[in-house]
C-alpha cells in the first residue's frame, strides 16, 4: 500500500505534522473530526490517517468502528493536549500488518 499520510486534529498539531510533509485538515471538536474522517477514510490516495487522540478520545468507539472497516491504518496521535498513556507497539505493529 502506497500513499500520503493524513493528519485530522487541532491546528497546532496540524500545522506541526504539514511541516514534515504530511497532509493535514484542521478538525474543531470531535464530532467534526468524526466527519471529516469518514469523508477521507475511502481516498486511495492516503494510506495512514493519523487522528488527534484528544479529539477522538469521546468519538473513540465510533473511530473503532471505522477502523475494523477499513484496511487503512488509522492511528492516534498524541498531542500537546493529550493525556499520557503508554502504547502497546506490539499491539499496533500487528493491526497494521492484518493480524
Amino acid at each position: 500500500m502506497e500513499g500520503k499520510v493524513l493528519v485530522i486534529g487541532d491546528e497546532e498539531t496540524v500545522t506541526a505534522c504539514r511541516l514534515i510533509g504530511c497532509e493535514g485538515i484542521v478538525a474543531m471538536d470531535p464530532d467534526d473530526l468524526l466527519l471529516k474522517l469518514e469523508s477521507n477514510v475511502a481516498r486511495d490516495d492516503v494510506s495512514v490517517i493519523l487522528v488527534a487522540q484528544d479529539l477522538a478520545e469521546p468519538v473513540s468507539d465510533e473511530i473503532d468502528r471505522i477502523i475494523s472497516r477499513t484496511k487503512k491504518i488509522i492511528s492516534f496521535l498524541p498531542t500537546s493536549r493529550s493525556r499520557g498513556k503508554p502504547v502497546n507497539m506490539r499491539e499496533l505493529l500487528l493491526r497494521a500488518l492484518g493480524f
